[in-house]
């Protein structure tokens, strides 16, 4: 039975990630699913197994039955359901990214503030214990300076995972706006702010509009550099949910995908294996390393991310862990890295006359 405590939720959207969503939200003790919103009529049958309500449209769910909304509609709904949701009264925790161009963004940004209204968005990777452990292990100078990081994001999608929704073989449904965008945050929480990039981009493999693998080089303004692989058509066993075992629909390998590299010692991440000097010093390649593990608990981001909102909606917090802003922020790095890797941008060998090939941002 639903107590007088419990925030009632509407899931917008119950997809591969909505339909995650509304189970944490059904056996959350804070919570209760009050609405299941989706046009797919078969999306019914998770609120008859939760014992909530279903409608095709927002249009059809009365204002005064919830008291927040989870929006895990595709890209490009996010600006008018998050709007929608707004002039409601309901605060959101809006699925990554924010929305589906920095414009949206921002005007999803502006409406909630000028409502009042609490926002925040799915970066939920932030919840992990290791995250403000790495933080840590970066600020302390306990690697020294950092120099560098090594990214590989490497899956291999079904195809029954294209066929079930066509917009992701659209602009917007590509590792790039879809995956990378978790990688833009976390580049961004560990390691700050970028001055410049370079990328590139192939559809190689399935030859459809959108891309299925990317190569990305940045320069941080600290001076430190990274490159990234990443690909949704490629299996391997280094992928971040691999390595943390985030995703039930993702193998778990527990092999990391990161690798961070600094001028006293490195770690991966999200393992956190700490390579220093065996004897304590400075260190060089003639001298031999030693390795220590940094043990850190398994939780479930989802419902870590949902006990936050909670907290946000009864106003026990007014302090989101990722803001509208830290959102527009990830958003803004994805789309440096979709228009550095345009064709314009390519150096091509023998070709002198092309155009700088970096975009700052």
């Amino acid at each position: 039975m639903t107590s007088a405590a419990q925030i009632r939720l509407a899931v917008l959207g119950a997809g591969l990630v909505g339909a995650r969503h509304a189970e944490h939200v059904h056996q959350h003790l804070e919570t209760t699913l009050s609405w299941i919103v989706d046009p797919n009529p078969e999306t019914r049958l998770i609120a008859e197994r939760t014992g909530s309500n279903w409608a095709p449209s927002l249009r059809d769910v009365p204002a005064g039955s919830c008291d927040a909304a989870i929006v895990a509609t595709p890209n490009s709904d996010h600006l008018p359901s998050g709007l929608q949701c707004a002039e409601r009264g309901w605060p959101c925790l809006i699925e990554k990214p924010i929305a589906d161009t920095q414009a949206n963004a921002k005007a999803l940004i502006s409406a909630f503030q000028e409502a009042g209204l609490p926002l925040l968005i799915g970066h939920h990777r932030r919840y992990h214990p290791f995250v403000p452990e790495a933080q840590g292990l970066l600020q302390s100078g306990k690697i020294g300076t950092p120099v560098f990081a090594s990214i590989l994001w490497a899956v291999r999608k079904p195809d029954s995972y294209f066929a079930a929704s066509q917009w992701r073989k659209g602009a917007s449904g590509g590792p790039l706006m879809i995956n990378f965008i978790h990688e833009a945050d976390l580049l961004l929480s560990l390691f700050g702010p970028v001055e410049e990039l370079q990328a590139m981009t192939s559809n190689a493999v399935r030859e459809e509009p959108v891309e299925d693998t990317a190569a990305v080089n940045i320069r941080f303004k600290s001076g430190m550099l990274a490159t990234i692989i990443l690909t949704d058509a490629s299996l391997s066993p280094w992928s971040f949910e691999g390595a943390s075992g985030e995703n039930p629909t993702i193998a778990e390998t527990g092999i990391s995908s990161w690798r961070i590299g600094g001028t006293q010692g490195s770690f991966d991440f999200p393992s956190l294996n700490v390579w220093k000097d065996a004897e304590g010093g400075q260190g060089d390649w003639s001298k031999p390393l030693t390795m220590d593990q940094i043990p850190m608990s398994k939780i479930a981001p989802l419902e870590a991310q949902l006990s936050h909102f909670a907290a946000l909606v009864r106003g026990d917090t007014d302090s989101p862990l990722v803001s509208g802003r830290d959102g527009l922020a990830a958003l803004e790095l994805v789309e440096a890295v979709l228009n550095a890797a345009k064709p314009s941008q390519t150096i091509r060998p023998g070709n002198r006359n092309t155009s700088k090939v970096s975009a700052h941002i």
